[in-house]
């Protein structure tokens, strides 16, 4: 099984990429990699990603978490939690692979 995560450095994401590990091929791009996009803010990398890696699961656990400023940074903040998992979830809709969100 090959899983793809996104979101690999933060709390959540770092837990996951141990606990998926076992399971398969893990891929997990951040957002600073240069071989495969893991900026949720990059919507059309992210597709990019998910066509070239094909994964059997797609796990986000990607998200804008700094609630104190939201409203700030509404653009990104909308891109991250909201456009991103859209897109997500239409490549893995393509594939037939699992979203886990």
């Amino acid at each position: 099984m090959k899983i793809l995560l996104f979101g690999p450095s933060g709390q959540v994401g770092w837990e996951l990429q141990r606990s998926l590990a076992p399971l398969g091929e893990l891929v997990a791009p951040d957002r600073h990699s240069t071989d495969l996009c893991g900026d949720l803010a990059n919507l059309q990398g992210l597709a990019a990603t998910v066509q070239r890696v094909r994964p059997d699961v797609i796990v986000n656990a990607a998200a804008y978490t700094a609630m104190e400023k939201p409203e700030a940074d509404s653009e990104l903040t909308r891109a991250l939690n909201l456009l991103a998992p859209g897109v997500l979830a239409k490549e893995a809709a393509k594939l037939g692979a699992w979203l886990t969100h």
